[in-house]
This record gives C-alpha cells, structure tokens and sequence, in this order.
C-alpha cells in the first residue's frame, strides 16, 4: 500500500471520529482503519474533557478575599493623602438571584468553541503530518539515490562514498587486528560436511594485509549469509585474527571501490600501531 493511500485511510478515520458519523461496512472491516478510528476517537475525548476543565476555570466566580487585619486596622485618615470613599460592597449573604441568560450561556458558548477548536486543530495537524510525511519521503529518497550514486563513483584519493561510512575498513585502530585483507576473484565453493558453512578458495589478486600474501587465500561462511559467494564472483574479505570467517566481504566492483578508498586511507594510519584484541565481527 503506497503513503499515498495510508494518508487518505488516516484522514477519513479522523473524520470519522470528529464527526461522529456511522461507519460503512467495509470500514468496520478494516482493522487498522478502525485502530486509527479509535486512537482519533479517544484523542478528542480527552480533548474535549480538558476543554470542559478549562471552560469551567475560566467561568467559575472568583474567591472573595478577605481584607486583610492590617488594612482593617488602618486609620481612617493619612497626614498628605486624600482617602476616596468606596462604593458599598454588595453582601455575600445576599438573597440569591436568577442568572442572567448570557451568564448561562457563557459556558455553554465556550465549550462549544473549545471542541470546535479541537476539532479543527486535531483535523489540520492530520493534514499537516500527511503533507510532511509525503514531501519528507520525496526528499529522502531524491537524497539517498543521489548518495548512492556518489558512493559508487569514489574511486580516488580522498574520494569517499557512502558505503565505507560505517565499514570498519576505514577504521585503522581494526585493521591492525586483521590476519588477512585481500581481494580477488572466487575460484571454489564446496560445503562443509557436517556443518552449516561452506568453504571459499580465493585466488588473490591484491593483498592489502599483510602486504605480502599468498596467492591463494580460503575462509569459511554460513551458507545463509548475503551476499552468497559463487565461483566467478570479484570480492574483497577481511578476517579477524584467529577467525576463519570474514567480518567484512563486498561483492562486485560497485561495492568494492568505496572500500579501496577507505583501505587506502586508512592502513599507512597502522604503521605505529598495536592489536590490543580481536576485532568484533
């Protein structure tokens, strides 16, 4: 299902929910509409429950404060001050009298202002997320094709793609506890008997680590593990020391270069270095 058709699903549940109107069948047979339908339900419940709270504070008859003993106790008259009597002040032991029909209308006014303000607020931010989350998308995509693009065209000094960011390649604190870094081309795949792995017989065509290698080099993989190595596939491996399985493997030149380019940064940075344990694969 396209975010075009999740945003217009999500809309017609809020819709639903703010208006309260009757659910056709076929969306009461549509589970996530109906999930969508009661998370929107719930929301403007408690909206309008707080809205209620505040329409009753806003409304409510302020406190009469007592005076306080010293202002009781204050005389009547101040030496340069000219005192202005005060209109009497209506008993709060008064016969009680009818409202007015404004004072009772007011809450019943400012409620309902309030759950059309929720309405409205609840049914804008839905469009808003829908807009967003569509144009977000658009723009991640447009970025990560273009980065994808650039990662596969960095094969010179300094150049650096987006695959080798996160590849310990271009770690030279992990080379330095590599046994073997080579690239070349796969000549043999056989499974192992009894296990789960396969073994791989790589003819080398470029050693990186160490630097003077033998011609040929052999690891193991689960026969699971993606990419799978076939004879003929070009592959770049590093193996921990110790390991008999690589941490790192790269398949076809595409995926190779950008890990040339953090190899070539990276391993004069091992020359004063020392292994203090076994990379983690």
């Amino acid at each position: 299902m396209t975010a075009e058709h999740d945003g217009r699903a999500g809309l017609d549940a809020l819709m639903a929910a703010i208006v309260d109107e009757p659910l056709p069948q076929e969306s009461r047979a549509d589970d996530a509409f109906m999930a969508e339908h009661r998370s929107a339900t719930a929301d403007l419940a408690l909206l309008r429950e707080q809205l209620g709270v505040l329409a009753d504070a806003l409304t409510a008859e302020p406190a009469v404060q007592a005076e306080p003993a010293e202002q009781r106790a204050a005389p009547a008259h101040r030496p340069g001050r000219l005192r202005r009597s005060r209109p009497p002040r209506a008993s709060r032991f008064s016969s009680p009298s009818r409202p007015s029909p404004g004072a009772r209308l007011r809450p019943l006014v400012l409620r309902a202002a309030g759950v059309a303000a929720a309405g409205a607020m609840v049914f804008g931010a839905g469009w808003a997320v829908v807009q967003v989350g569509h144009g977000a998308s658009d723009d991640a995509d447009a970025k990560a094709s273009a980065a994808s693009d650039a990662g596969a065209r960095a094969d010179g000094p300094g150049a650096k793609g987006t695959e080798d960011a996160g590849s310990p390649l271009g770690d030279p604190g992990y080379l330095v506890c590599t046994r073997l870094v080579v690239e070349g081309e796969v000549t043999d795949v056989r499974p192992l008997s009894g296990t789960t792995r396969e073994r791989v017989t790589l003819r080398v065509t470029h050693a990186y680590r160490p630097a003077e290698s033998t011609r040929e080099a052999g690891f193991e993989m689960e026969r699971d593990m993606d990419p799978l190595l076939a004879a003929g596939d070009h592959v770049l491996v590093a193996l921990g020391r110790g390991s008999v399985t690589p941490d790192v493997w790269a398949v076809g030149e595409a995926d190779i270069a950008p890990m040339r380019t953090a190899l070539a940064r990276a391993l004069p940075e091992t020359a004063d270095l020392t292994c203090t344990g076994s990379p983690s694969g």
